[in-house]
């Protein structure tokens, strides 16, 4: 399937047009991202808490400690909300009501499962590739992998919603002397700084130099 089956709480109720459940799409907007914003209820209370994702074809991912109070919530059981967004340009319109951001994001409704034994390894693999790609490392101890917790989430409920459309004035204002247009963002590196304690001889690698997503 191509797209993915709307639900009650997926349904986009505002700019519809701008909502969208392709399978493509979603991924793509998962996949570009580091962080996400988990959102939960814990003894009666709305928490969201930010964390880094990854995914792997059908499944995200969330991990850190076992003492971490959002993932034991949702081992327990609790559902999440999980929202990644990018922001890709500030829109300067001729009003204040006309400036906006062209944006894409991907909200997902789920409930997670504890990953156990041999199946942690690979899954920490891909978090540092996915956000480090070619990174190398050596293999975790045993002991740092009794120190994590991943949560794996179905991509069942989920959705996307996209503006990149840039300013979108009322008529009239067109004909203003005001100047109105779109700043386009990008995420990118600013520069490497090696560890302090870097051996000798260990150059910087092309794939830190040269980040961006």
């Amino acid at each position: 399937m191509t797209s993915y089956t709307q639900t009650e709480q997926t349904r986009v109720r505002r700019r519809l047009e701008r909502g969208s459940y392709d399978r493509k799409l979603v991924h793509a907007i998962i996949d570009e991202a580091i962080v996400c914003h988990v959102a939960f209820v814990v003894d009666g209370s709305p928490r969201v808490i930010p964390t880094t994702i990854l995914r792997i074809e059908e499944d995200v991912y969330l991990h850190g400690s076992p003492t971490n109070r959002l993932l034991n919530t949702l081992a327990e059981g609790a559902p999440a909300s999980i929202a990644v967004t990018h922001i890709d340009g500030i829109v300067a319109g001729r009003s204040g009501f006309g400036c906006s951001v062209d944006y894409r994001s991907v909200v997902i409704f789920a409930s997670g499962e504890k990953v156990e034994g041999l199946e942690k390894e690979p899954i920490m693999d891909a978090v540092i590739q996915s956000v480090i790609p070619g990174h190398r490392v050596r293999r975790p101890t045993r002991q740092e992998m009794e120190a994590t917790m991943i949560l794996r989430f179905p991509l069942n409920e989920v959705s996307a919603k996209v503006r990149d459309v840039g300013v979108r004035d009322i008529e009239t204002d067109y004909e203003l002397d005001l100047w109105a247009g779109v700043i386009p963002l990008k995420m990118m590196a600013v520069g490497v700084r090696d560890d302090v304690r870097l051996k000798p001889g260990i150059a910087t690698p092309e794939y830190a130099s040269g980040y961006r997503r």
